[in-house]
């Protein structure tokens, strides 16, 4: 995987309707040797919101915020960019968010700590390789990479394990990430029904596109491409 350097991918994170809900597409950048940078264009929340959806570049623990604009226009135009130079400290600011949990869901090393903590770990054939297995949320949680996205569920849920489907090609390079993390919302009469929360990430274009850099001061996408449609319009992207 990390070998293509560059990947774009689709995600989906959560039930919809709830509120730390997104979904959306990104490029992942893995020559550096870790993924240390990425591109998103993730929408909070979709419901009847219209898909325009921030440009957000992380790199490192740095981050670029370029608002669309395209409800205004009749071609996608961006807005001034700004600039958070503490990414980590800046989960509450939800475009960065999202950004950061993207670039984590999305990463090798995500997948690496799945596959390295499994209990209950299989793998089977089926056009090409089918990973399954379950991994304690106290595990995910102690680990320094992904402890700011696991570490919520693992105070909500002691002693509990996510289980998650890896889709690889018969060489082991990922297409599709499914996975189902426990979490009851008490505080919610429509997400009570919820006993978990899924996340569902499919990865395509590896090797294509250049490396993930600092947005130019007329910025253009480098998340992996224009959802299939009309960005002038409210529609929601396929997929």
């Amino acid at each position: 995987m990390v070998s293509r350097s560059v990947t774009a991918f689709d995600i989906n994170a959560r039930n919809l309707s709830d509120p730390a809900q997104f979904h959306g597409q990104g490029r992942i950048d893995m020559s550096s040797g870790g993924t240390k940078a990425a591109a998103t264009h993730v929408l909070y929340e979709p419901g009847e919101d219209p898909w325009f959806p921030p440009d957000v570049v992380v790199i490192g623990n740095h981050a670029w915020v370029t608002p669309d604009n395209s409800p205004n226009t009749d071609t996608v135009t961006y807005g001034p960019t700004s600039y958070v130079g503490d990414a980590g400290a800046a989960t509450d600011n939800l475009d960065v968010g999202n950004a950061l949990q993207t670039r984590w869901l999305a990463s090798p090393e995500h997948l690496a700590a799945l596959i390295a903590h499994a209990d209950h770990y299989r793998e089977t054939d089926h056009a090409g390789r089918v990973l399954t297995g379950r991994v304690s949320l106290a595990t995910l949680a102690s680990d320094p990479t992904g402890a700011f996205f696991y570490r919520p569920y693992a105070k909500a849920g002691p002693g509990k394990e996510l289980s998650f489907t890896i889709a690889t090609t018969s060489n082991y390079l990922p297409m599709s990430l499914e996975m189902t993390v426990p979490f009851h919302h008490d505080d919610s009469d429509y997400l009570s029904q919820y006993s978990s929360d899924p996340f569902s990430v499919k990865y395509r274009d590896w090797s294509k596109g250049q490396p993930i850099t600092t947005p130019a001061p007329s910025p253009s996408p480098q998340w992996g491409g224009f959802p299939p449609q009309d960005n002038a319009t409210t529609a929601q992207p396929s997929g």
